[in-house]
C-alpha cells in the first residue's frame, strides 16, 4: 500500500494444504524500486522453499527490470480496465497500453497486453477486424522480438494464429506459452477454447479446470466451463454451469448470455428472451446480444420484432459481426441471406467464424453443403 512516497508491500508464503503461515515479511520502499523489490521477493520465497532459480527463471525475473515503474504502472491499469470488460474499458485499457509503450518502448508486456486488448475488442464484435487485427499482430511480434521467452507474448500469438485459422501454429503458441509459465491462467483458458473449437471436449474442460484453479475467482474462467459443455450440447450441465457462475456474481452478464443461448438451444424461446434481457440490463444492447434476442423472438412467433431487430442491425453505424448476423436470418427463414452474410464474413475474416464448427446456433444451417465448404475452408471440418 502507499504511505506517503513510499510503497509497504507485505508478503506471505502459506502452506496451500493447511494454510498455515510458512514465511512472512513487510517491506518498505520508493516506488521506483518495484522491479527491484520483485526480484527480492522471488529470490527470497525460492530461499524459504530451498529451491534456486534457475538461470533462466532469474533471467525472466530481470526481464520485468526492461520496463521503467512507469511503463509497468501503466500496464498494470490496463489490465485492471481490460479485465473489467465492456468496450469502454477495453479502450481506456488500449490507451494505457499505448501510453506504457510511449514510456518505455523496449517494454514487452505493455506490446503483449496491447495485442490481447485488441483482440478481446475484435472478438466481441466492439471494433472491425479490418481495422485493428494488423495493430493486433504488429503488437504481439514487436512483443516477441524485444522478449522471445514472454509466455504473454506468446499467448497474443496464439490468439492471433487462432483468429486467423492457423490452428496448428495457435496449438504450438498455446503450449509454448504453457511451457514458458505453467501457472499462466489466461494462456491455459485461451487453449481450453482452442480444443473446444478442435471437438476435443474432454481436453478442454481439463484445461479450463487448470484455469479456475490458477486464477478462481475469474467469472469468465468459470463461465467458460458451461460454455464447453453447451458446445458439447450437454446443455442441462451447461445451465448448471452458467447459474454457478451467477451465484458468484448476479451482475455477470455474459452468463446471462451463454444462458441464452442454451434455453435457445433447447427451444426454449422465452426462457432465451428473458436471459438476454437480463443481460442488456447488466451491459447494455450491444450488437450482437440484438442478434440473438431477434432470433429467439423469431423463433418464439413473434416476427414484427425480429425483423424490426434486424432492420436496426442493417443500418447499425455499430459492427454487426456478419457470422452472427446469418443467425437471424436463418431465424426468419431467410437461408440465401443467412449464407451471403457468412460468405461476407469469411472475406472480412469475422472472429466470429471461429464458432462454426461447434456453435449449435449454427445447426439450423449445418447440413447444407454451402456450410461443411465454408467449414473446410476455414479448417474446421472435423
Amino acid at each position: 500500500m502507499p504511505l506517503g512516497d513510499r510503497l509497504i508491500v507485505s508478503v506471505e508464503l502459506t502452506n496451500a494444504k493447511d494454510k498455515t503461515e510458512m514465511w512472512g515479511e513487510q517491506y518498505n520502499r520508493k516506488p521506483t524500486d518495484l522491479f527491484q523489490l520483485q526480484s527480492e521477493i522471488s529470490k527470497e520465497i525460492a530461499g524459504k522453499l530451498n529451491s534456486r532459480l534457475t538461470g533462466a527463471t532469474e533471467k525472466k525475473f530481470r526481464s520485468s527490470e526492461l520496463g521503467n515503474s512507469q511503463a509497468y504502472d501503466l500496464t498494470l491499469r490496463g489490465r485492471f480496465y481490460n479485465r473489467r470488460g465492456g468496450k469502454e474499458n477495453r479502450l481506456k485499457a488500449v490507451d494505457y497500453f499505448n501510453q506504457a509503450i510511449t514510456a518505455d518502448p523496449k517494454y514487452a508486456p505493455a506490446y503483449a497486453e496491447l495485442s490481447l486488448a485488441y483482440i478481446i475488442l475484435i472478438h466481441n464484435s466492439h471494433l472491425k477486424p479490418e481495422e485493428v487485427q494488423f495493430k493486433a499482430e504488429a503488437a504481439a511480434r514487436k512483443a516477441l522480438e524485444l522478449e522471445e521467452n514472454l509466455a504473454d507474448a506468446h499467448y497474443a500469438m496464439a490468439q492471433i494464429k487462432r483468429s486467423s485459422w492457423e490452428w496448428a501454429e495457435a496449438e504450438r503458441e498455446y503450449k509454448r506459452a504453457i511451457e514458458l509459465n505453467p501457472n499462466f491462467a489466461r494462456a491455459h483458458s485461451g487453449y481450453s477454447w482452442y480444443l473446444c473449437f478442435m471437438h476435443r471436449y474432454d481436453e478442454a474442460l481439463a484445461e479450463n479446470k487448470r484455469a479456475k484453479a490458477l486464477d478462481p475467482l475469474s467469472l469468465a474462467n468459470h463461465a467458460d466451463t458451461g460454455f464447453i459443455y453447451y458446445a458439447a450440447r450437454q446443455y442441462e450441465q451447461a445451465i448448471t454451469e452458467f447459474k454457478n457462475t451467477l451465484e458468484l456474481d448476479q451482475n455477470y452478464d455474459s452468463a446471462y448470455v451463454y444462458l441464452g443461448y442454451v434455453y435457445a438451444a433447447k427451444g426454449m424461446h422465452r426462457e432465451a428472451i428473458a436471459a438476454y434481457q437480463k443481460a442488456i440490463e447488466k451491459s447494455g444492447e450491444h450488437t450482437s446480444i440484438q442478434i440473438y434476442m431477434g432470433a429467439a423472438y423469431a423463433k418464439a412467433g413473434e416476427l414484427e420484432k425480429a425483423r424490426a431487430i434486424l432492420k436496426r442491425l442493417q443500418t447499425s453505424n455499430e459492427y454487426v459481426s456478419p457470422t452472427e448476423l446469418a443467425i437471424l436470418y436463418d431465424a426468419l427463414r431467410m437461408r440465401e441471406q443467412a449464407f451471403a452474410s457468412l460468405e461476407k464474413a469469411y472475406a472480412a475474416h469475422d472472429l466470429q467464424l471461429q464458432y462454426l464448427g461447434v456453435d449449435p446456433s449454427f445447426d439450423g444451417l449445418r447440413s447444407d453443403p454451402r456450410f461443411q465448404d465454408l467449414l473446410q475452408r476455414i479448417g474446421l471440418s472435423h
